[in-house]
């Protein structure tokens, strides 16, 4: 492993071989000077998009029956990065909670979307975090979209300064994810996620934490992926971005600790399957073939009686690249006039 500084970043540059035998660098942001609002308010201010507008960041947590987290999500975004221009807006997509999540998200101060009712289309059968995401983007005003799970106990805004950082410096990334050095979680990423990357994308095999909830892109390259309306989302992006720009366009940054409520056996099951199935739909798809008509898509999990099985629907449809719909175009002029 090669360590440099660059921007006076610690920045560690992971070479891995690519499908093709090629080194392939992943870059791995350890700490950086605009962790602050102040400082990457700065930053922010020098940076403009390919049109000479300046750069806007919107932050979007997609949430469901969060009510006891979601204020300690949003008000430290608010009340640091929104309070100095770090940030422009918090959008928290309310995916159909009972709760008060609604509620406590708009008394922190963001603006919030009521899922049924955002993005072009209206209701999406059987929608999971993908699709709350996609419509998280129609949603939102940035030019780089920024992704936090709604769920976490501990949370501080530095989480957000260093994932946009890297994308306000270094035009070639289009993707920047979390890592965590103290994280209880990643049971679907070790039994799951990193064997199948190990296996269809060894360029991403230094990736820490692929999966995490916590990550920031560019708005037209978010806007171009279709979007698995499950949990197979977070996969895919990783994986329509490495075919598209390459493993150099995707960078990790270090986010020190995750503490968030954690799903059972049986969600993970369920999570893991959806994961396998997009990333084996993508790679058939890559070589011109389709799914064999014989797969499935349910879950077998155990019931609480000896011998039981409970079948559970895996979420397998997919929603559409933003950029192909007709509304797109006027969405986006309407989004520049603001």
């Amino acid at each position: 492993m090669l360590v440099q500084e660059s921007w006076q970043w610690h920045v560690s540059w992971v070479l891995v071989r690519g499908r093709e035998g090629r080194a392939v660098t992943i870059k791995t942001f350890l700490g950086s000077p605009t962790d602050g609002p102040q400082e990457l308010a700065a930053v922010k201010r020098a940076s403009t998009t390919p049109l000479g507008a300046l750069a806007r960041v919107s932050v979007v947590i997609p949430a469901r029956n969060c009510s006891r987290t979601i204020q300690g999500v949003v008000t430290p975004v608010v009340e640091d990065l929104v309070a100095a221009g770090a940030v422009d807006e918090v959008v928290v997509v309310d995916h159909d909670s009972v709760d008060d999540t609604a509620s406590l998200a708009a008394g922190a101060g963001a603006r919030v979307i009521r899922f049924s009712a955002a993005g072009p289309i209206g209701e999406i059968p059987d929608s999971g975090k993908g699709a709350v995401m996609w419509k998280g983007i129609w949603a939102s005003d940035g030019d780089i979209v920024v992704f936090v799970d709604g769920d976490h106990l501990r949370f501080d805004s530095s989480k957000v300064s260093r994932l946009v950082g890297p994308l306000l410096r270094d035009p070639a990334l289009h993707h920047v994810r979390a890592f965590y050095d103290q994280y209880e979680g990643g049971r679907t990423t070790e039994a799951m996620a990193r064997p199948v990357l190990s296996l269809l994308h060894p360029e991403l095999a230094g990736l820490r934490q692929p999966l995490s909830g916590e990550h920031a892109s560019r708005r037209v390259t978010l806007a171009g992926l279709v979007f698995p309306v499950g949990w197979g989302t977070e996969f895919s992006i990783l994986d329509q971005i490495s075919r598209r720009h390459g493993a150099s366009a995707i960078g990790q940054v270090d986010l020190q600790y995750k503490q968030h409520t954690k799903g059972d056996w049986a969600h993970i099951s369920l999570q893991a399957f959806e994961l396998l199935y997009v990333a084996l739909r993508t790679e058939l798809r890559s070589q011109g073939r389709e799914l064999p008509e014989h797969w499935g898509n349910v879950v077998m999990t155990p019931g609480e009686r000896p011998g039981e099985v409970v079948q559970r629907a895996a979420r397998t449809a997919e929603l559409p690249p933003l950029t192909s719909l007709p509304e797109w175009a006027d969405r986006e002029r309407e989004r520049l006039r603001s």
